[in-house]
């Protein structure tokens, strides 16, 4: 059951009153509560004779889910305008089929910042008097997590800057942002993230001289650059992570420091 209050949601960038759509509310008491994901799966083994089993961590591997039920807005129902069978195809194509994920928007005050990425795996209409008038659909994201709209955090370096940074994320590990890195002739930078026990992520005796701007996505591990040099080899293979809430950073280097971040956040539904 979902906890969403709001009456109007986007999918795929396409705001709902393009189909004269907003969220329905079916028979749900005053006070309704959300859902979360189950906090993950345990991985142990049981071994002969030991009373206790071989813990070997946990898998947070089951996505958020969750039910959205829609149907028509005011206008169409003041208009007396069911939804025919060229609305339904028009709706059903909008919203599934698709080759991947899409981003879900609820509109209401709490979730002006946040949004779910996922893929809609069930879609049905119901009629009253014969005639079609809502829809109900089963939503899959693709983590257990919603994720905020993406924000960019510029830094200047030259030489050296303690950098304060604030991670959104209230993931339970670490969060790998989108960096890139401008640099004019500089040949290294550093980055210490004092608060992740020191981890220190390194580009050295890079190619002196030249403008170079090297783009890092730190959570697939791929490093590419305007220059077409292969960097693995000046890199000390310590992907660029934060750690949740407060992070102190340490830049060394001459360049311009770009850090783009979608949070994920457990917000539920």
């Amino acid at each position: 059951m979902s906890s969403f209050y709001g009456c109007h949601f986007s999918f795929d960038g396409i705001p709902c009153d393009y189909h004269d759509l907003t969220v329905y509310d079916f028979g749900r008491a005053q006070d309704v509560g959300g859902s979360f994901t189950s906090s993950g799966s345990v991985v142990e083994e049981s071994i002969a004779r030991r009373h206790k089993k071989l813990y070997y961590g946990t898998m947070h591997d089951r996505p958020l889910e969750f039910r959205l039920v829609f149907g028509a807005n005011d206008r169409r129902i003041q208009s007396g305008r069911h939804f025919d069978r060229w609305d339904l195809e028009v709706i059903a194509s909008w919203m599934t089929g698709l080759d991947g994920y899409r981003w879900l928007e609820i509109t209401q005050p709490d979730m002006e910042t946040v949004r779910y990425r996922v893929i809609i795996t069930e879609l049905s209409f119901a009629t009253v008097g014969w005639m079609p008038w809502a829809f109900e659909c089963r939503i899959v994201c693709d983590s257990a997590f919603g994720y905020t709209y993406p924000e960019t955090f510029r830094y200047n370096v030259e030489g050296s800057k303690s950098i304060p940074f604030f991670s959104r994320s209230t993931l339970n590990g670490f969060y790998y942002p989108q960096m890139e890195l401008h640099l004019s002739g500089g040949s290294f930078v550093n980055i210490v993230n004092e608060s992740d026990n020191g981890r220190v992520f390194s580009l050295t005796n890079l190619p002196g001289g030249q403008t170079m701007n090297i783009k890092i996505d730190n959570e697939n591990g791929i490093i590419t650059n305007n220059r077409d040099h292969n960097l693995y080899m000046n890199f000390n293979m310590n992907f660029f992570r934060l750690v949740r809430g407060d992070n102190k950073l340490q830049v060394t280097g001459n360049c311009k420091l770009f850090l783009m971040c979608e949070f994920p956040v457990n917000i539920g539904a």
